[in-house]
């Protein structure tokens, strides 16, 4: 699992259940995408609005690795994160929500790793 690492001590069968959970762990896809999608209406309610479209666009897509909040409008980018050529502040619509959704999303990953330990026979406290 990228960023992980430790030692197990125990039998041969602990470390295969330690290694099938650093697995289970490293493929989060349906979680990414879950908690991202709930992150869409915060972004949409921090969107500015001229004509409704960005604010309407929003989507959540994900990985094994990591979930996204996308758009499929050229500007978005040019919305989220400004521009100084065209005079544009940025106004980190995704990146605010993500701001300020950070404890909510912390435990949700946290108990979807509960969730994987609790499914692998671990007892979690």
């Amino acid at each position: 699992m990228p960023g992980f690492s430790g030692t197990v001590s125990g039998g041969p069968a602990t470390v295969r259940a330690f290694d099938q959970l650093a697995q289970d762990v490293a493929n989060l896809g349906p979680q990414h995408e879950r908690i991202a999608r709930a992150r869409l209406s915060g972004v949409a309610a921090r969107t500015p609005v001229r004509s409704g479209q960005l604010a309407g666009s929003w989507d959540a897509t994900a990985t094994d690795t990591g979930g996204a909040i996308v758009s499929p409008l050229d500007y978005a980018g040019v919305i989220e994160y400004g521009s100084s050529d065209r005079g544009i502040t940025a106004a980190a619509m995704v990146a605010r929500t993500l701001e300020a959704d950070t404890a909510a999303i912390l435990a949700e990953y946290e108990q979807a790793i509960r969730d994987r330990a609790k499914a692998r026979g671990f007892r979690v406290v």
